[in-house]
Protein backbone atom coordinates (compact mmCIF):
# COMPACT_ATOMS: atom_id res chain seq x y z
CA UNK A 1 0.00 0.00 0.00
CA UNK A 2 2.74 2.41 1.19
CA UNK A 3 4.14 1.70 -2.72
CA UNK A 4 1.39 2.60 -3.96
CA UNK A 5 1.10 6.06 -2.65
CA UNK A 6 4.83 7.09 -3.24
CA UNK A 7 3.87 5.92 -6.68
CA UNK A 8 0.93 8.16 -6.89
CA UNK A 9 2.94 10.95 -5.46
CA UNK A 10 5.53 10.66 -7.67
CA UNK A 11 3.25 11.03 -10.58
CA UNK A 12 1.27 13.92 -8.70
CA UNK A 13 4.61 15.72 -7.80
CA UNK A 14 6.01 15.51 -11.08
CA UNK A 15 2.70 16.97 -12.90
CA UNK A 16 2.37 20.08 -10.70
CA UNK A 17 6.02 21.13 -10.97
CA UNK A 18 5.61 20.38 -14.48
CA UNK A 19 2.55 22.52 -15.17
CA UNK A 20 3.93 25.59 -13.29
CA UNK A 21 7.14 25.48 -15.38
CA UNK A 22 4.68 25.16 -18.34
CA UNK A 23 2.42 27.78 -16.80
CA UNK A 24 5.61 30.72 -16.50
CA UNK A 25 6.38 29.88 -20.71
CA UNK A 26 2.80 30.58 -21.33
CA UNK A 27 2.62 33.45 -19.41
CA UNK A 28 6.18 34.86 -20.70
CA UNK A 29 4.50 33.96 -24.15
CA UNK A 30 1.45 36.10 -23.48
CA UNK A 31 3.55 38.69 -22.18
CA UNK A 32 5.13 38.99 -25.66
CA UNK A 33 1.96 40.08 -27.40
CA UNK A 34 1.35 42.58 -25.35
CA UNK A 35 1.88 45.38 -27.54
CA UNK A 36 3.91 48.86 -26.31
CA UNK A 37 0.46 51.19 -26.88
CA UNK A 38 -0.90 48.22 -23.85
CA UNK A 39 2.01 48.39 -21.99
CA UNK A 40 1.92 52.23 -21.38
CA UNK A 41 -1.94 52.56 -21.39
CA UNK A 42 -2.98 54.15 -17.44
CA UNK A 43 -6.56 53.77 -17.40
CA UNK A 44 -9.01 54.83 -14.78
CA UNK A 45 -7.53 57.94 -13.93
CA UNK A 46 -8.23 60.81 -12.11
CA UNK A 47 -10.00 63.67 -14.56
CA UNK A 48 -10.34 66.42 -12.03
CA UNK A 49 -7.09 68.55 -12.09
CA UNK A 50 -7.94 69.60 -8.50
CA UNK A 51 -8.74 65.90 -6.85
CA UNK A 52 -5.35 65.01 -8.34
CA UNK A 53 -3.90 68.06 -6.58
CA UNK A 54 -5.72 67.17 -2.99
CA UNK A 55 -4.38 63.82 -3.09
CA UNK A 56 -1.98 63.20 0.27
CA UNK A 57 0.02 60.61 -0.25
CA UNK A 58 2.16 59.13 2.35
CA UNK A 59 5.45 56.63 1.43
CA UNK A 60 6.20 54.12 4.50
CA UNK A 61 9.03 52.29 4.95
CA UNK A 62 10.01 49.86 7.90
CA UNK A 63 13.98 49.55 8.82
CA UNK A 64 15.75 47.14 10.36
CA UNK A 65 20.05 47.02 11.15
CA UNK A 66 20.27 48.83 7.50
CA UNK A 67 23.27 50.41 6.81
CA UNK A 68 23.09 54.46 8.11
CA UNK A 69 24.03 55.04 3.82
CA UNK A 70 21.05 53.15 2.82
CA UNK A 71 18.92 55.34 5.00
CA UNK A 72 20.41 58.40 3.80
CA UNK A 73 20.20 57.71 -0.02
CA UNK A 74 16.65 56.75 0.61
CA UNK A 75 15.84 60.12 1.89
CA UNK A 76 18.24 62.00 -0.30
CA UNK A 77 15.44 60.11 -3.33
CA UNK A 78 12.40 60.96 -1.63
CA UNK A 79 13.07 64.53 -0.65
CA UNK A 80 13.40 65.26 -4.11
CA UNK A 81 10.32 64.00 -5.60
CA UNK A 82 8.33 66.36 -7.74
CA UNK A 83 4.96 66.51 -5.83
CA UNK A 84 2.49 68.14 -3.22
CA UNK A 85 1.18 67.16 -0.88
CA UNK A 86 3.48 64.13 0.42
CA UNK A 87 5.31 62.96 3.22
CA UNK A 88 7.63 60.07 4.09
CA UNK A 89 7.24 57.79 7.26
CA UNK A 90 9.81 56.05 8.12
CA UNK A 91 9.58 53.26 11.05
CA UNK A 92 12.54 51.61 12.91
CA UNK A 93 13.38 48.53 14.84
CA UNK A 94 16.30 49.32 15.41
CA UNK A 95 18.45 49.00 18.61
CA UNK A 96 18.70 52.62 20.29
CA UNK A 97 22.65 52.80 19.60
CA UNK A 98 22.39 52.11 15.55
CA UNK A 99 18.67 54.34 15.37
CA UNK A 100 21.27 57.13 17.12
CA UNK A 101 24.05 56.40 14.43
CA UNK A 102 21.46 56.56 11.57
CA UNK A 103 20.10 59.94 12.71
CA UNK A 104 23.60 61.20 12.85
CA UNK A 105 24.16 60.47 9.80
CA UNK A 106 21.62 61.48 8.26
CA UNK A 107 22.38 65.18 9.68
CA UNK A 108 19.13 67.39 7.98
CA UNK A 109 16.04 65.64 7.52
CA UNK A 110 13.13 67.22 5.48
CA UNK A 111 9.89 68.72 7.41
CA UNK A 112 8.15 66.46 5.27
CA UNK A 113 9.76 63.08 6.53
CA UNK A 114 9.61 61.34 9.92
CA UNK A 115 11.77 58.74 11.01
CA UNK A 116 10.58 56.89 14.16
CA UNK A 117 11.92 54.28 16.47
CA UNK A 118 9.86 51.85 17.78
CA UNK A 119 9.70 50.70 21.61
CA UNK A 120 8.12 47.48 20.98
CA UNK A 121 9.13 45.68 17.56
CA UNK A 122 6.11 43.57 18.25
CA UNK A 123 4.61 41.87 14.77
CA UNK A 124 8.06 42.01 12.62
CA UNK A 125 7.83 43.92 9.38
CA UNK A 126 3.86 44.13 9.63
CA UNK A 127 4.00 45.51 12.81
CA UNK A 128 6.39 48.34 11.90
CA UNK A 129 3.81 49.35 8.99
CA UNK A 130 0.92 49.20 11.36
CA UNK A 131 2.72 51.33 13.93
CA UNK A 132 3.50 53.83 10.51
CA UNK A 133 -0.45 54.29 10.34
CA UNK A 134 -0.90 56.11 13.82
CA UNK A 135 1.02 58.98 12.25
CA UNK A 136 0.08 58.89 8.42
CA UNK A 137 -3.01 60.99 7.34
CA UNK A 138 -2.74 60.12 3.52
CA UNK A 139 -5.09 59.31 1.52
CA UNK A 140 -3.17 57.11 -0.84
CA UNK A 141 -0.50 54.94 0.72
CA UNK A 142 2.55 53.36 -1.02
CA UNK A 143 5.02 51.13 0.72
CA UNK A 144 8.76 50.63 -0.19
CA UNK A 145 11.61 49.16 1.22
CA UNK A 146 14.75 50.69 2.06
CA UNK A 147 16.64 49.88 -1.26
CA UNK A 148 13.80 51.32 -3.19
CA UNK A 149 15.08 53.82 -5.94
CA UNK A 150 12.17 56.12 -7.60
CA UNK A 151 12.42 58.99 -10.15
CA UNK A 152 11.59 62.51 -9.37
CA UNK A 153 8.36 61.70 -10.99
CA UNK A 154 7.22 59.01 -9.17
CA UNK A 155 4.18 60.81 -7.32
CA UNK A 156 2.68 62.72 -9.76
CA UNK A 157 2.69 59.13 -12.09
CA UNK A 158 0.79 57.39 -8.61
CA UNK A 159 -1.57 60.39 -8.75
CA UNK A 160 -2.73 59.62 -11.79
CA UNK A 161 -4.62 56.52 -10.75
CA UNK A 162 -7.63 55.69 -9.55
CA UNK A 163 -6.93 52.54 -8.70
CA UNK A 164 -7.70 50.35 -4.77
CA UNK A 165 -4.61 49.05 -4.99
CA UNK A 166 -1.26 49.53 -6.98
CA UNK A 167 1.85 46.90 -8.13
CA UNK A 168 4.77 48.74 -10.05
CA UNK A 169 7.28 46.97 -11.88
CA UNK A 170 10.62 46.27 -10.15
CA UNK A 171 14.05 46.53 -11.68
CA UNK A 172 16.63 45.71 -10.68
CA UNK A 173 20.27 48.74 -10.30
CA UNK A 174 23.54 48.29 -11.05
CA UNK A 175 24.04 44.23 -11.07
CA UNK A 176 27.84 43.51 -10.81
CA UNK A 177 27.95 39.97 -9.43
CA UNK A 178 26.74 36.84 -10.98
CA UNK A 179 24.22 36.23 -8.43
CA UNK A 180 22.71 39.69 -9.27
CA UNK A 181 22.97 39.67 -12.93
CA UNK A 182 21.24 36.35 -12.35
CA UNK A 183 18.63 38.14 -10.27
CA UNK A 184 17.82 40.87 -12.53
CA UNK A 185 16.89 38.53 -15.55
CA UNK A 186 15.23 36.66 -13.75
CA UNK A 187 13.16 40.09 -11.97
CA UNK A 188 12.51 40.82 -15.47
CA UNK A 189 11.20 37.65 -16.39
CA UNK A 190 8.87 38.22 -13.28
CA UNK A 191 7.56 41.34 -13.90
CA UNK A 192 6.71 40.19 -17.47
CA UNK A 193 5.14 37.04 -16.80
CA UNK A 194 4.13 36.96 -13.35
CA UNK A 195 2.58 40.78 -13.35
CA UNK A 196 2.07 42.03 -16.84
CA UNK A 197 0.78 38.94 -18.90
CA UNK A 198 -1.20 37.59 -15.50
CA UNK A 199 -2.37 41.30 -15.64
CA UNK A 200 -3.87 41.46 -18.90
CA UNK A 201 -5.33 37.73 -18.46
CA UNK A 202 -7.54 39.22 -15.76
CA UNK A 203 -5.48 37.11 -13.05
CA UNK A 204 -5.48 37.41 -9.16
CA UNK A 205 -2.46 40.39 -8.86
CA UNK A 206 -0.64 40.13 -5.66
CA UNK A 207 1.85 42.79 -3.96
CA UNK A 208 5.20 42.79 -4.26
CA UNK A 209 6.14 44.43 -0.56
CA UNK A 210 8.93 46.54 -2.06
CA UNK A 211 6.63 48.14 -4.64
CA UNK A 212 3.08 48.58 -3.37
CA UNK A 213 0.40 51.45 -2.87
CA UNK A 214 -3.14 51.05 -1.51
CA UNK A 215 -5.77 53.55 -0.77
CA UNK A 216 -6.02 54.49 3.24
CA UNK A 217 -9.64 53.70 3.36
CA UNK A 218 -9.18 50.35 1.43
CA UNK A 219 -6.26 49.18 3.70
CA UNK A 220 -8.50 50.35 6.68
CA UNK A 221 -11.30 48.05 5.91
CA UNK A 222 -9.74 45.31 5.81
CA UNK A 223 -7.73 45.43 9.38
CA UNK A 224 -4.48 47.13 8.16
CA UNK A 225 -1.22 43.95 8.04
CA UNK A 226 -1.38 41.37 9.77
CA UNK A 227 1.02 41.20 11.96
CA UNK A 228 3.91 38.60 11.94
CA UNK A 229 3.55 37.70 9.01
CA UNK A 230 6.78 36.44 7.45
CA UNK A 231 5.50 37.25 3.81
CA UNK A 232 3.36 40.25 4.63
CA UNK A 233 2.63 41.26 0.83
CA UNK A 234 1.55 38.20 0.21
CA UNK A 235 -0.85 37.62 2.81
CA UNK A 236 -2.38 40.91 2.28
CA UNK A 237 -3.13 40.24 -1.55
CA UNK A 238 -4.91 37.27 -0.46
CA UNK A 239 -7.17 39.65 2.18
CA UNK A 240 -7.46 41.66 -1.04
CA UNK A 241 -8.64 39.11 -3.66
CA UNK A 242 -11.05 37.47 -0.69
CA UNK A 243 -12.34 41.10 0.06
CA UNK A 244 -12.84 41.40 -4.01
CA UNK A 245 -10.31 44.45 -4.04
CA UNK A 246 -8.22 44.11 -7.27
CA UNK A 247 -5.09 45.02 -7.11
CA UNK A 248 -3.70 47.10 -10.45
CA UNK A 249 -0.26 45.79 -12.14
CA UNK A 250 1.24 49.05 -13.67
CA UNK A 251 3.95 48.23 -15.96
CA UNK A 252 5.05 51.73 -16.53
CA UNK A 253 5.71 52.96 -13.11
CA UNK A 254 9.39 51.11 -12.02
CA UNK A 255 10.74 50.83 -8.42
CA UNK A 256 14.65 50.48 -8.82
CA UNK A 257 15.82 48.02 -6.38
CA UNK A 258 18.66 46.22 -5.36
CA UNK A 259 19.46 42.07 -5.61
CA UNK A 260 20.58 39.83 -3.34
CA UNK A 261 25.27 40.38 -3.97
CA UNK A 262 25.71 36.13 -3.59
CA UNK A 263 24.25 32.80 -3.54
CA UNK A 264 24.34 32.85 0.54
CA UNK A 265 21.97 35.83 0.66
CA UNK A 266 19.76 34.93 -2.11
CA UNK A 267 19.11 31.59 -0.46
CA UNK A 268 18.13 33.44 2.73
CA UNK A 269 15.78 35.57 0.98
CA UNK A 270 14.53 32.74 -1.34
CA UNK A 271 13.81 30.54 2.05
CA UNK A 272 12.11 33.45 3.92
CA UNK A 273 9.38 33.98 1.39
CA UNK A 274 9.06 29.98 0.97
CA UNK A 275 8.57 30.13 4.55
CA UNK A 276 5.78 32.42 4.46
CA UNK A 277 4.19 31.11 1.73
CA UNK A 278 4.06 27.88 4.16
CA UNK A 279 2.62 29.59 6.44
CA UNK A 280 -0.18 30.80 4.12
CA UNK A 281 -1.35 27.77 2.74
CA UNK A 282 -4.46 27.56 4.88
CA UNK A 283 -5.43 31.30 3.82
CA UNK A 284 -4.31 30.94 0.28
CA UNK A 285 -6.44 27.49 0.10
CA UNK A 286 -9.59 29.72 0.35
CA UNK A 287 -9.12 31.26 -3.09
CA UNK A 288 -10.19 28.51 -4.64
CA UNK A 289 -13.68 29.43 -3.84
CA UNK A 290 -13.16 31.65 -7.19
CA UNK A 291 -12.66 28.66 -9.24
CA UNK A 292 -10.32 28.53 -12.23
CA UNK A 293 -8.67 31.97 -11.81
CA UNK A 294 -8.85 30.57 -7.74
CA UNK A 295 -6.87 27.79 -8.84
CA UNK A 296 -4.42 29.74 -10.28
CA UNK A 297 -3.98 32.06 -7.63
CA UNK A 298 -3.65 29.46 -5.51
CA UNK A 299 -0.42 28.07 -7.10
CA UNK A 300 0.98 31.57 -7.28
CA UNK A 301 1.12 31.90 -3.81
CA UNK A 302 2.24 28.32 -2.97
CA UNK A 303 4.60 28.36 -6.22
CA UNK A 304 7.66 28.15 -3.48
CA UNK A 305 6.64 24.82 -2.61
CA UNK A 306 5.74 23.51 -6.45
CA UNK A 307 9.04 24.38 -7.47
CA UNK A 308 10.39 21.92 -5.51
CA UNK A 309 7.63 19.04 -5.30
CA UNK A 310 9.12 16.70 -7.39
CA UNK A 311 12.73 16.53 -5.95
CA UNK A 312 11.36 16.64 -2.42
CA UNK A 313 9.30 13.29 -3.40
CA UNK A 314 11.88 11.60 -5.29
CA UNK A 315 14.27 12.15 -2.93
CA UNK A 316 12.71 10.43 -0.21
CA UNK A 317 11.96 7.86 -2.54
CA UNK A 318 15.61 7.13 -3.27
CA UNK A 319 16.23 7.27 0.12
CA UNK A 320 13.77 4.61 0.97
CA UNK A 321 14.22 2.45 -2.04
CA UNK A 322 15.24 0.15 0.28
CA UNK A 323 11.98 -0.57 1.69
CA UNK A 324 9.62 0.69 -0.53
CA UNK A 325 11.48 -1.40 -4.02
CA UNK A 326 9.39 0.89 -6.56
CA UNK A 327 10.81 -0.02 -9.75
CA UNK A 328 12.71 2.05 -11.68
CA UNK A 329 10.92 2.39 -14.32
CA UNK A 330 7.75 4.26 -12.67
CA UNK A 331 10.54 6.82 -11.16
CA UNK A 332 12.38 7.52 -14.68
CA UNK A 333 8.47 7.89 -16.25
CA UNK A 334 7.40 10.58 -13.15
CA UNK A 335 10.90 11.95 -14.00
CA UNK A 336 10.48 12.17 -17.89
CA UNK A 337 7.64 14.81 -17.45
CA UNK A 338 10.31 16.90 -15.35
CA UNK A 339 12.48 16.49 -18.05
CA UNK A 340 10.34 17.36 -21.19
CA UNK A 341 9.06 20.65 -19.05
CA UNK A 342 11.89 22.14 -18.31
CA UNK A 343 13.82 21.25 -21.93
CA UNK A 344 10.68 23.38 -23.53
CA UNK A 345 11.24 25.56 -20.52
CA UNK A 346 14.68 26.23 -21.87
CA UNK A 347 14.02 26.29 -26.01
CA UNK A 348 10.98 28.77 -25.36
CA UNK A 349 12.60 31.40 -22.86
CA UNK A 350 16.07 30.86 -23.16
CA UNK A 351 16.94 31.71 -19.80
CA UNK A 352 20.22 33.31 -18.69
CA UNK A 353 21.98 33.42 -16.01
CA UNK A 354 24.45 31.25 -13.34
CA UNK A 355 22.82 27.51 -13.07
CA UNK A 356 24.39 28.05 -9.51
CA UNK A 357 21.66 30.44 -8.69
CA UNK A 358 18.93 28.38 -9.64
CA UNK A 359 19.96 25.28 -7.53
CA UNK A 360 20.34 27.67 -4.65
CA UNK A 361 16.62 28.92 -5.29
CA UNK A 362 15.30 25.83 -5.63
CA UNK A 363 17.00 24.42 -2.73
CA UNK A 364 16.25 27.40 -1.05
CA UNK A 365 12.76 27.00 -1.66
CA UNK A 366 12.57 23.31 -0.50
CA UNK A 367 14.09 24.31 2.93
CA UNK A 368 12.08 27.17 3.56
CA UNK A 369 8.89 25.45 3.11
CA UNK A 370 9.50 22.31 5.25
CA UNK A 371 10.50 24.77 8.26
CA UNK A 372 7.44 26.78 7.34
CA UNK A 373 5.30 23.86 7.43
CA UNK A 374 6.54 22.33 10.38
CA UNK A 375 6.95 25.84 12.09
CA UNK A 376 10.39 25.58 12.97
CA UNK A 377 11.79 28.90 15.09
CA UNK A 378 13.05 31.69 11.84
CA UNK A 379 15.24 34.26 12.27
CA UNK A 380 14.91 36.91 10.02
CA UNK A 381 17.78 38.24 8.22
CA UNK A 382 18.15 41.22 6.58
CA UNK A 383 19.81 40.93 2.86
CA UNK A 384 22.94 42.92 2.81
CA UNK A 385 22.97 46.37 0.36
CA UNK A 386 27.14 45.79 0.40
CA UNK A 387 29.03 43.16 -1.07
CA UNK A 388 30.76 41.03 1.41
CA UNK A 389 33.73 39.58 -0.42
CA UNK A 390 33.90 36.36 2.25
CA UNK A 391 30.37 34.22 0.92
CA UNK A 392 30.31 31.70 3.86
CA UNK A 393 28.84 28.04 3.24
CA UNK A 394 24.74 27.52 3.73
CA UNK A 395 24.22 25.39 6.35
CA UNK A 396 21.24 23.48 5.17
CA UNK A 397 22.23 22.90 2.05
CA UNK A 398 25.15 21.11 3.94
CA UNK A 399 22.45 18.84 5.81
CA UNK A 400 20.93 17.91 3.17
CA UNK A 401 23.71 16.68 1.56
CA UNK A 402 24.78 14.73 4.81
CA UNK A 403 21.50 13.32 5.05
CA UNK A 404 21.41 11.88 1.14
CA UNK A 405 25.18 10.43 1.71
CA UNK A 406 24.12 8.79 4.87
CA UNK A 407 20.53 7.17 2.52
CA UNK A 408 22.95 6.52 0.10
CA UNK A 409 25.32 4.07 2.49
CA UNK A 410 22.41 2.38 3.83
CA UNK A 411 20.99 1.75 0.22
CA UNK A 412 23.75 0.29 -0.80
CA UNK A 413 23.67 -1.93 2.36
CA UNK A 414 20.46 -3.47 0.60
CA UNK A 415 22.08 -3.72 -2.85
CA UNK A 416 20.22 -0.57 -4.16
CA UNK A 417 22.41 0.61 -6.30
CA UNK A 418 21.42 3.03 -8.73
CA UNK A 419 18.95 4.50 -5.64
CA UNK A 420 22.88 4.61 -3.93
CA UNK A 421 24.71 6.06 -7.60
CA UNK A 422 22.06 8.71 -7.55
CA UNK A 423 21.89 9.85 -4.00
CA UNK A 424 25.60 9.67 -3.46
CA UNK A 425 25.87 12.39 -6.94
CA UNK A 426 22.97 14.62 -5.30
CA UNK A 427 25.07 14.87 -2.42
CA UNK A 428 28.36 15.54 -3.77
CA UNK A 429 26.72 18.01 -5.95
CA UNK A 430 24.94 19.81 -2.78
CA UNK A 431 28.60 20.18 -0.91
CA UNK A 432 30.30 20.87 -4.21
CA UNK A 433 27.77 23.85 -4.68
CA UNK A 434 29.04 25.39 -1.62
CA UNK A 435 32.19 25.96 -3.03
Amino acid sequence: MINEIFEALLYISSFFTSFWILLQVFYFKTSLEISIKEENKLSEIINNKEEKEKRKIDIIVAIKNENEKVIKELIDNLSRLDYEPYEVIIVSDDTEEHFNKIIQYIGNIPNNIKIIRRQNNEGRKAGALNYALNFSNGDLLVFLDAEARVDKKFLRKVAELNYDAIAFRLKIREPITPTQKTYAYMTEFVMDSLFKSRQKLGLIIFPNGSSFAVKRSVLDTIGGWKNGAIAEDLELGIRLALNNIRVKYVDDIIIYSLAPFNNVDLYNQIRRWAYGSAELFISSAKLLKFGLKGFEGFIYTQQWAIYPLYLIILLITLSLQFVLKIPYSIILGSLSLIIFSIILYGVLIRPKGDYRSAMITTLASLIGYVEGILKMKFNWKVTPKELDKKEESILGIKILGLILAVSAYVNSLFNNIFSSILLILISISLLLLQF
